[in-house]
């Protein structure tokens, strides 16, 4: 179990949160959640003993497990990187090393027996599981850490902190380098710990299904809500308004009591009322108005033009010299169509893009561009392209030539890009910084084609949702190549697959394409040799498939039943609650009321209203840890 108890950490001159008191129970799996530089890997830091509080206590379990944040370069072969993360199989195997130095019989043999009872060849095939579940194909367990490139080596950081078997697991932006498949492989793993889990990631709808709780950093405290991230930002939305209403209400109550003190202070008949409001007007808590802190937006500009095919594949084949990743390519691109690109890490989502975009050249067949196309393109490797040492403002003006500085930096300035961060070398920018620069120059080309390659590996939640809302509202056509799901499903209504060298349309939606993928691993794992999406969606002959479907129907049904008569429970009495709270409101509105009310009945009913707000806001609690459970029947 993890406890903060009075925490209060300081960085700098800045108090990130003060005074928290949080409890994490075992099995629990958290969201931490805030703005860039709230201080979440600050609290991660904490916990892990690397940053001492200003004042509080945490109280960690023995055993934790995170993620590296850097790789080192070594020859050692991934799979032993990967073991040695397992802290037991570790400590088991340097005492039997230790024992052995010694040359005592006895603790030769309790070193042995201890090592036996880890069962070292089942930890092994469990990183090897973890392994393929992240990606990695059979082979590349013996390769060395060395050969892997930054991302995979990333993923090898991963899958050592996951085979440790941590009592607390910390986890910092672990989908930053995996593609969807691994993303959900990563959700049903996670789903199956019985360790307590915490979690900063800047992906919605991972959050949404990994986590049942999320603690969020924000107002210089850290507040717990009892649901995923989706639930949180609508009980943070309803805690705003009512922190609005509350403001309001407060305004017309003082106002009232100012006017009736400032009427009757000095009249002998009404003094010791007039002394009852002055005190009943210092006991009102002044309620802070709501910070609305104004979401950052852009636009792509509405299309010059606008042809009826932008480009066309016909019988392609590419790849790079002798190495073909995709064949028989026939595809094509229409105007409007909103495609998404699904496939695993190396199936050749990049060598299709690349190729469609005129970056890479076909190895067999036809590349044709409609008349009038302008491409937007955004891959990883153009951010690696800026050059470090110009400034945004020096690109704008490499890009447009002949127009006036002040508007450059205007269009700067929609990218939050103001003062003097339009001056600021590229090289020290971030890499959320650099992929708005990024944007900034495709919106600035008015593309009626925009195709982005994993655009969202840098982002923070406030610029993905920048970017959904963006590319919603794009006139334009779009083809997009992400790991992020929630940006999938709001901008994208078609879908394609690269697999096994082939692309092709992909008939259902992203739960299926999720099903598929866990059916897919599971029978590779079993398989002697590769197997097909037919392969996997088909699984097992179809009679036996429908007498199971029946069986599990039946079980699901036994599961929800309880559940859902406590389900229908709870919203009776979130109804009865919600009137209760309504007329209250409709009370405390009336600015007449105030005037025929004692002082007392008016505190008396504001008390009840929070009262009220607050069983409300358990209930709703209840309803959502309630639906979770029926959701999780499967």
């Amino acid at each position: 179990m993890l406890r903060l108890q009075h925490l209060s950490i300081v960085r700098g001159t800045r108090t990130l949160y003060d005074n928290v008191n949080l409890v994490a129970s075992d099995g629990e799996r958290i969201a931490l959640v805030g703005e860039n530089g709230s201080g979440k890997s600050s609290l991660f830091a904490a916990i892990l003993g690397e940053l001492s509080p200003e004042s509080g206590t945490i109280d960690v379990p023995e055993l934790v497990s995170e993620v590296a944040q850097s790789v080192e370069e070594t020859d050692r072969e991934a799979l032993q990187y990967v073991l040695e993360g397992h802290a037991p199989l570790v400590a088991a195997q340097a005492e039997q090393f230790a024992a052995h130095e010694s040359g005592d019989d006895m603790r030769i043999a309790a070193a042995a027996a201890h090592l036996a009872e880890i069962n070292e060849g089942a930890v092994k095939a469990q990183a090897l599981t973890i392994m393929n579940g992240l990606g990695f194909l059979p082979g590349d367990e013996n390769r060395t850490v060395r050969e892997f490139s930054g991302g995979w080596r990333n993923r090898l950081a991963l899958a050592r902190c996951l085979i440790n078997p941590a009592q607390l697991l910390l986890l910092d932006e672990p989908t930053n380098h995996l593609d969807i498949d691994s993303l959900i492989w990563l959700e049903a793993w996670l789903k199956r710990l019985t360790c307590t889990v915490i979690i900063i990631s800047h992906d919605r709808e991972f959050l949404d299904r990994a986590v049942q709780t999320t603690w969020a950093v924000e107002d210089g405290t850290i507040t717990r809500y009892g649901g995923n991230y989706s639930f949180y930002e609508m009980q943070r939305v309803q805690n705003l308004r009512l922190q609005e209403a509350n403001r309001k209400a407060y305004e017309r109550t003082a106002a009232h009591l100012k006017s009736y003190i400032e009427r009757f202070r000095y009249k002998a008949t009404k003094a010791r009322q007039a002394q009852s409001r002055i005190k009943m007007l210092e006991r009102l808590e002044v309620v802070e108005p709501v910070r609305s802190a104004t979401s950052w937006r852009f636009a792509f500009e509405q299309p010059e033009r606008m042809p009826t095919q932008l480009v066309t594949l016909e019988d392609v084949a590419a790849g790079y010299g002798e190495n073909r990743v995709l064949s028989g390519v026939n595809l094509c691109i229409r105007s409007g169509e909103r495609i998404g690109v699904l496939g695993v890490n190396g199936a050749g989502k990049s060598t299709l893009i690349k190729t469609l975009v005129g970056k890479l050249e076909p190895l067999h067949g036809t590349v044709r561009d409609g008349q009038g196309l302008q491409i937007g393109y955004f891959a990883q490797h153009q951010l690696e392209a800026l050059d470090p040492d110009e400034t945004p403002l020096d690109v704008m003006k490499r890009k447009a030539l002949l127009v006036r500085e002040q508007q450059l930096r205007d269009h700067l300035g929609k990218f939050r890009f103001s003062g003097d961060k339009v001056d600021t070398l590229i090289g020290v920018l971030s890499g959320g910084e650099k992929a708005r620069l990024a944007l900034a120059l495709i919106v600035w080309d008015k593309p009626n084609l925009i195709v982005l390659d994993e655009p969202t590996n840098h982002l923070d939640m406030a610029t993905r949702e920048a970017l959904t809302v963006a590319l919603s509202s794009f006139e334009g056509t779009l083809l997009l190549v992400s790991h992020d799901r929630h940006l999938l499903r709001s901008v994208c209504d078609k879908l394609i697959l690269v697999h096994d060298g082939a692309v092709t349309e992909y008939d259902g939606d992203l739960d299926d394409y999720a099903a598929f993928v866990l059916q897919h691993r599971k029978l590779s794992q079993t398989a002697d040799k590769p197997v097909t999406p037919q392969q996997a969606s088909a699984g097992i002959n179809r009679k036996e498939q429908r007498k199971l479907e029946a069986l599990e129907r039946n079980r699901i049904a036994a599961l929800k039943k309880p559940l859902l008569a406590k389900l229908a429970k709870v919203e009776k009495e979130m109804g009865k609650v919600s009137e209760e709270l309504a007329s209250l409101d409709a009370q405390l509105a009336d600015t007449a009321w105030y005037e025929k009310t004692p002082a007392e009945t008016v505190a008396d009913v504001t008390r009840r209203r929070g009262e009220a707000a607050g069983v409300l806001e358990e209930l709703e609690a209840q309803w959502l840890e309630v639906s979770e459970q029926i959701e999780a029947c499967v």
